[in-house]
């Protein structure tokens, strides 16, 4: 995967289940020089923010993280839940974040989580603390379009649960309610993941991003979004073009928990196929078949992936330049004391929601972490 050029991961995923060498070594053999740390819910975790920051803090000259906001405050609702967890996400930069993650915008933790809708009025003291601030959020929203569809959805993707009824929020309300966000809060510096969901339409996107122009995307995996490229190849080489420098290199590689899906066990072989595929797609000068391996990432049939041959100030843009614009101010380093206060809240947070039903609290990540943070 050589090719001269720095590499900013712009979308790891990362827990204490995972030994901390085993995951630089990940980066290490994947050319990777740097990676961020994008922490997504875990329910009888409440968080694993402390453990992507004891991360950081045992090498932190090659992380950054994008902490998660309480979903707590959501059970608690009211309408001050905006504020309160504006302020919950100051104290994860003072903790050491770098950046804010949203994976509320996942139909599956949108019907998991009593999340209010993102344009309601409880959100706005939220978004208008993060445009002031100008702090970085990475939101991921909805799924590829057609999980929606029982007559188009993947067979690989309805054997994941992926297929979404009436009682899963709609991608396209979804569209709406984020886009009336980005409406009143034109400011926000937002990176959409995975596209937006939106390969299948750039011309969507692109209307987007020319409305908004603080708003980026990244190129993490969902194969389908290198289906959708290769099958429209002339539209996507104008797009990349036009967009060059709104586009983030990421992978989605590392270890990591979803709600109520317990944790995926850290498979070497899809971490190691992912940057491939997304290097694959920016550098070759020709088709490549990306071939059907059974795994999480192409558990679909063989197709021919189109490749845009970048090199030079273009291939480095997406590779590591555009992650650093959007980071904005040099990275924060963690702070052990800001971190300790931030295990204790979540762990009252976890005596709390052990009264939900079918909650069955999970402290182990909070004592790595803190085991790590006492020895500074």
């Amino acid at each position: 995967m050589h090719h001269g050029q720095t590499v900013f991961d712009a979308h790891v995923h990362y827990s204490l289940d995972l030994d901390p060498a085993a995951f630089v070594a990940l980066l290490d053999e994947t050319g990777t020089e740097k990676a961020n740390l994008a922490v997504i819910a875990h329910g009888d975790r409440v968080s694993c923010t402390p453990e992507a920051l004891a991360l950081k803090a045992l090498y932190s000259e090659r992380f950054t993280v994008f902490g998660q906001l309480d979903p707590c405050l959501y059970y608690r609702g009211g309408a001050d839940m905006g504020v309160r967890q504006a302020e919950y996400a100051a104290a994860l930069l003072r903790a050491g974040c770098d950046g804010i993650k949203l994976l509320e915008g996942k139909p599956q933790l949108r019907r998991a989580l009593p999340i209010p809708d993102f344009d309601a009025d409880c959100w706005d003291a939220f978004w208008t603390w993060c445009e002031t601030q100008q702090v970085p959020v990475l939101w991921h929203v909805n799924d590829p379009e057609n999980f929606w569809d029982p007559e188009k959805v993947p067979a690989w993707a309805a054997g994941q649960g992926w297929l979404y009824d009436e009682s899963y929020i709609n991608n396209e309300e979804q569209y709406r309610q984020v886009l009336t966000v980005l409406e009143r809060h034109p400011g926000l510096r937002v990176c959409f993941a995975h596209f937006f969901f939106l390969s299948a339409q750039l011309g969507r996107l692109a209307d987007i991003l020319e409305r908004f122009p603080q708003v980026v995307t990244d190129l993490t995996p969902g194969i389908e979004m290198y289906e959708n490229f290769s099958r429209t190849p002339e539209e996507t080489r104008a797009f990349f073009e036009r967009f060059h420098d709104r586009i983030l290199y990421g992978t989605d590689i590392g270890s990591r928990f979803v709600y109520h899906g317990g944790g995926r066990p850290f498979n070497e072989k899809e971490n190691l196929r992912r940057p491939e595929i997304v290097r694959a797609f920016l550098t070759n000068r020709e088709d490549e078949t990306v071939a059907a391996d059974g795994s999480f990432v192409v558990g679909r049939p063989d197709f021919a992936m189109m490749g845009l041959g970048l090199e030079g100030e273009r291939l480095g843009e997406i590779l590591h330049k555009n992650f650093l614009r959007f980071l904005g101010d040099a990275a924060r380093p963690a702070d052990p004391e800001a971190v300790l206060a931030l295990i204790r809240r979540t762990r009252r947070e976890l005596v709390s929601a052990a009264r939900l039903p079918g909650f069955v609290p999970d402290s182990r990540g909070l004592d790595a972490a803190e085991r790590i943070f006492t020895q500074f």
